[in-house]
C-alpha cells in the first residue's frame, strides 16, 4: 500500500500526518510499521479523514484513538499551508479529533516560515491523584485525566529514572484503563518536563520531545493546586508549549496550549 505523508515538527514531538485513506481497524498497524524500521521515522502518527461535522475541514483520527493536541496543532498548519497562508497571516478553523466529542477549536498563524498553533483543549473529567508501585515503594502523584489520554505527572525529585517508567508504565494504565497513558517527570522549580507515553493499541511507548496534551494536564494541575488561573511556558526536550489554564471554583474551565510547528518533509512511503 502507498502512503502519502506529511511529517511536522510541533515542538519536536515528531507528527506523521498520513493523507492516504486508511481503514480505521488498519491504522494502528499501519502507524506502527511507520515509526518502526523501514519506516519513516517519528513519535506519532495522526491519520486525516472527511470531517463528519459541515463545520470542520477535516477529521483527526490518531492512531490508538488518543487525543492529541501537538497533532491537532499539525493538522491546522497543514491546512493552512494547503490555503497559502501568507508570513503573517492568520487563520481560525475548528477540527474533529478522535478522544474528543466536540470540535477541537484551532488557531494558526504564519510566523519565521513556519507556524504558531494555539488549541483550545478539551477540558479534564478529573483531576486528582493516586498511588502507584515503584521500585522504591507506594508513590502518590497527581493524576489528571483528558478526553481520550491521562497523565501522571511524576515529581522529578521523586528519582523515577526512563528505564524504571517504561517498565512500569503499561502495569500502571492497566490500573489506570486509558486508550492512553503519559508519564511526564515534572521540575516544578524550571518549570519543565520529561513526557514518555504509551499508547496500548498502537503498541507504542516513546519519549517524546514534546507533548500538548501533557502539557495541558500540567496546567491543569498547578491551576488546580494554586486555586487560581495560571499561564506556565513549560519547557519539554524539543522546546517550550505554553499552557493556560482558567479555573472556576476547583474546576478548569478553559484550557489552550500554543507552540511552534515547522513542516519537515513529504513523501510516499510503501510497506
Amino acid at each position: 500500500m502507498s502512503i502519502h505523508y506529511q511529517k511536522y515538527s510541533p515542538t519536536g514531538n515528531i507528527t506523521v500526518l498520513v493523507t492516504t485513506p486508511v481503514p480505521r481497524e488498519e491504522q494502528p498497524g499501519i502507524a506502527a510499521r511507520l515509526l518502526g524500521p523501514g519506516g519513516v521515522g517519528g513519535e506519532q502518527v495522526g491519520f486525516i479523514e472527511p470531517a463528519g461535522d459541515a463545520r470542520c475541514p477535516a477529521r483527526l483520527q490518531m492512531m490508538g484513538g488518543e487525543f492529541c493536541g501537538n497533532a491537532t496543532m499539525s493538522v491546522g498548519a497543514m491546512l493552512a499551508r494547503q490555503a497559502g497562508l501568507p508570513e503573517g497571516g492568520e487563520m481560525a478553523l475548528r477540527l474533529e479529533v478522535s478522544g474528543s466529542a466536540a470540535p477541537v477549536p484551532c488557531r494558526i498563524r504564519r510566523e519565521g516560515g513556519g507556524w504558531v498553533g494555539t488549541v483550545e483543549m478539551p477540558l479534564p473529567t478529573d483531576v486528582g491523584q493516586t498511588a502507584l508501585d515503584t521500585d522504591a515503594g507506594r508513590l502518590r502523584v497527581p493524576l489528571v485525566r483528558l478526553p481520550g489520554i491521562a497523565h501522571l505527572i511524576i515529581p522529578e525529585e521523586a528519582g523515577l529514572d526512563e528505564e524504571q517508567l517504561r517498565r512500569r508504565l503499561p502495569l500502571w494504565n492497566a490500573e489506570i484503563g486509558a486508550d492512553a497513558v503519559g508519564a511526564l517527570r515534572f521540575d516544578a522549580g524550571a518549570p519543565a518536563m520529561d513526557p514518555l507515553v504509551y499508547v496500548p493499541s498502537a503498541g507504542t511507548l516513546v519519549r517524546e520531545h514534546g507533548c500538548g496534551s501533557g502539557t495541558a494536564a500540567v496546567g491543569c494541575h498547578l491551576a488546580v493546586e494554586a486555586g487560581r488561573d495560571v499561564e506556565v511556558p513549560l519547557r519539554q526536550p524539543g522546546g517550550t508549549i505554553t499552557v493556560r489554564a482558567a479555573l472556576t471554583g476547583r474546576s478548569v474551565t478553559r484550557l489552550v496550549i500554543t507552540g511552534r510547528v515547522t513542516l519537515m518533509e513529504e513523501g510516499e512511503w510503501s510497506g
